[in-house]
């Protein structure tokens, strides 16, 4: 079993329409992937913990492509994925990503930093992806339905001018093979 790649949501403290709050030592952090091909997957299982490759935490998902973790603020949070059958037969793990919990954190296949300076109701962000790569913005008000907004290759910069017209609204960059 593989997992196709797995994606982190942005995560900026603070930021509502992301679906991020911050209390006075833990932020928010939602992470969503693609699921995983493979016939028989019956969950994945989410490691992290706070050095590289030495993973403290375990938590099995059954039925969904995303987890949300109250983490402490400011600290590294590194982490993996397996998928997983009936017989908790695991897959490798996913290349492992790093997430400083209350920041803009780091993704497969590029890094995003929020846009500043917008209009107010627009909410944008700035993705470093690789050069020739397709990746795909899509968004969510449920972290289940998600929509496609705009296709990219490499390098971009996303506005949404529709953000303040939902309570709050996930985004995701999307890897696509060209």
């Amino acid at each position: 079993m593989t997992i196709r790649r797995i994606l982190i949501l942005l995560a900026i403290a603070g930021a509502l329409l992301l679906g991020v709050q911050t209390k006075a030592a833990t932020s928010t952090v939602t992470l969503g992937w693609n699921p995983s091909p493979s016939t028989g997957v019956a969950g994945y299982f989410i490691y992290y913990g706070t050095s590289s490759g030495n993973y403290s935490f375990q938590v099995p998902v059954y039925g969904a492509t995303n987890l949300t973790l109250n983490l402490t603020t400011g600290q590294t949070y590194y982490f993996a994925a397996t998928a997983f059958d009936s017989n908790f037969n695991q897959s490798a793990f996913t290349p492992e990503i790093s997430v400083t919990a209350g920041s803009v954190v780091a993704t497969t296949g590029g890094v995003l930093s929020a846009l500043k300076g917008l209009p107010a109701g627009q909410f944008g962000f700035s993705f470093g992806g690789s050069s020739g790569t397709q990746y795909i913005v899509q968004a969510s008000t449920d972290l289940i339905h998600w929509m496609a907004l705009q296709t990219n290759t490499g390098t971009f910069n996303f506005t949404d001018s529709a953000a303040a017209q939902f309570p709050r609204r996930f985004y995701r960059t999307v890897y696509t093979s060209n």
